[in-house]
């Protein structure tokens, strides 16, 4: 039987199952996270961090383990999230697209696109995407077309 048209119960709304869906993981499971990510660059563990704390819009809690992963763990997840994370804490603890990078100042600006650049030489399709319209769209940054096609490129020869 398909349940996908089968409403929720008068006293569930979907937001509140989508909250429900991310609070799941008790005080135990996040030190067990945090734990896997410090010494094991884990990245199923990283990946409930990110859904844990920026439900909680800790963006800072959050950043402490996204430079483990880029830094100690070569990961372009954790470039990538580096990048959201600065965006965030530069602008009012929110991300809500890319074009925020615009609204934050210059040593946050070049301290995010390090961490992009560095995903993206991980060959990290988000960072390189996510460089490429920074790029052809001068979103915070001189606009650079000819950089952000080569961006392209190398996303397509992967």
């Amino acid at each position: 039987m398909d349940n996908s048209n089968i409403p929720l119960s008068n006293n569930q709304d979907t937001a509140k199952v989508i909250v429900d869906t991310a609070s799941v993981f008790q005080d135990n499971k996040i030190e067990e996270y945090h734990n896997n990510v410090i010494t094991k660059g884990d990245a199923l563990s990283f990946t409930k961090l990110i859904i844990h704390y920026e439900e909680k819009s800790d963006y800072k809690e959050l950043q402490k383990y996204a430079l483990i992963m880029a830094d100690k763990y070569n990961s372009g997840d954790g470039c990538s999230q580096v990048f959201v994370n600065i965006v965030a804490m530069n602008n009012n603890n929110e991300y809500y697209d890319i074009s925020d990078f615009a609204k934050i100042n210059n040593k946050a600006k070049n301290e995010a696109l390090k961490y992009l650049e560095k995903g993206a030489k991980l060959n990290d399709i988000d960072c390189m995407s996510m460089l490429s319209d920074i790029y052809r769209n001068g979103i915070g940054v001189e606009k650079d077309v000819k950089k952000a096609d080569e961006l392209k490129r190398k996303i397509e020869n992967l």
